[in-house]
């Protein structure tokens, strides 16, 4: 299992490209699956990268979650849950 990201609930392209596009500028992010039709984005770390700079630049995924949603004033995809995988 590979360390990373698991983002679910996105119900929305708008939400869900927005999300990725923040996610993958970050440095320690390697690639970024998204797969709106399953609701469901997955983020994996860098392999250069050490588990503790992944989670670290990562570790304000909620507050990214809540900011995209409120600026594109979403209203679908108000239960977005994300988990972290370490492998």
């Amino acid at each position: 299992m590979k360390t990373g990201l698991i983002i679910e609930g996105i119900e929305c392209e708008k939400c869900s490209d927005t999300i990725e596009k923040k996610i993958i500028s970050k440095s320690t992010v390697e690639k970024v699956f998204n797969s709106l039709h399953k609701k469901i984005v997955f983020v994996h770390r860098q392999k250069s990268s050490s588990q503790l700079d992944f989670l670290t630049s990562l570790s304000d995924t909620p507050y990214l979650l809540g900011r995209v949603i409120e600026s594109i004033d979403c209203h679908c995809c108000k239960e977005i849950r994300y988990n972290f995988q370490l492998g």
